[in-house]
């Protein structure tokens, strides 16, 4: 089981929640997405900084597909406003609004 298949059920999994996220995109390895995306925001700056930002947005993906079910709908909304920037920046996004998330509901109690 490989990469571009554990992405394709993620994407599968965020779609399920109403994310922004295109059948091609999930048929697609997310490595040639995210090399191109980098290429053109960072190739600028050399090669380093291409690998750089590809292995951050690789990371991003692997871990964002790791996360449960109840987190979805939040990584989807993540997906939708930040994806220009890449998967590091939508794991960004998530990440703070789970964390924001449990701090509001101790408010409730």
């Amino acid at each position: 089981m490989g990469q571009r298949f554990c992405f394709a059920i993620f994407v599968a999994g965020v779609m399920a929640t109403g994310g922004a996220f295109s059948a091609v995109a999930a048929e697609k390895d997310p490595t040639q997405e995210i090399v191109a995306r980098c290429q053109e925001q960072m190739g600028q700056y050399g090669a380093a900084m291409v690998k750089a930002c590809a292995d951050q947005d690789i990371e991003a993906v692997n871990a964002l597909s790791k996360y449960p079910d109840q987190d979805r709908e939040m990584i989807a909304r993540c997906f939708r406003t930040m994806k220009q920037y890449g998967w590091a920046m939508v794991k960004a996004c998530a990440d703070q609004d789970i964390e924001a998330s449990k701090a509001l509901s101790h408010y409730h109690q």
